[in-house]
């Protein structure tokens, strides 16, 4: 049953629709919706090792769009759209703490969150917010998003095919440990 579940996976991760894919949930994730973007990042770059820097750079383009975007709406329109995107996720404290940590160290704490699972969208809106420069907030974005899926790109490239043999051995617990995964970093951000 895990096995041919496996196979389904690696097919639609190997589609020439998953780019797009790939694309459409970087820039989601990094403007509005809580979706973990390497969960979906991962298959399609282990799918295809020809793709591989392609999807890396989809990967990047698309979130620091997604960024520029989430920027915007703390610019712009924090009061109606801002506001819905933190309170639908409760993510308000987050927020706060985090729109305090940008007005103090904002070039780190805004660098730290291009590359971790901290939600990137939230920091997005709170340097919108905040008024913090634009062109900073680009270049930051543009170096760490990038940093990010191709640090992700350069693994799969050297550790790939041991990683790929390890995941199909053992495909359950690897399955079991990402949505525990899942369920913690969603868990860590609500409680953090």
């Amino acid at each position: 049953m895990v096995g041919g579940w496996i196979e389904k996976v690696k097919k639609a991760a190997g589609s020439v629709w998953a780019l797009w894919m790939l694309g459409v949930v970087s820039f989601l994730e990094s403007a509005i919706l809580p979706l973990p973007v390497d969960a979906f990042a991962l298959p399609v770059m282990f799918a295809n090792k020809k793709r591989l820097w392609q999807a890396a750079i989809i990967a990047s383009v698309a979130s620091i769009l997604g960024g520029c975007v989430g920027y915007f709406i703390g610019h712009a329109l924090t009061d109606t759209l801002g506001v819905w995107i933190i309170e639908t996720y409760g993510l308000q404290e987050q927020f706060d703490a985090l729109k305090a940590d940008l007005g103090a160290n904002a070039a780190w704490v805004l660098f730290l969150t291009t590359l971790t699972p901290i939600p990137y969208k939230l920091a997005a809106i709170a340097s919108g917010v905040i008024g913090y420069s634009f062109l900073s907030f680009f270049i930051i974005s543009a170096v760490g998003r990038s940093l990010r899926f191709f640090v992700i790109a350069g693994a799969i490239h050297i550790f790939g095919d041991q990683v790929s043999g390890f995941m199909e051995r053992h495909a359950k617990a690897v399955g079991i440990v990402i949505i525990i995964g899942t369920i913690l970093g969603f868990g860590a951000i609500y409680f953090l």
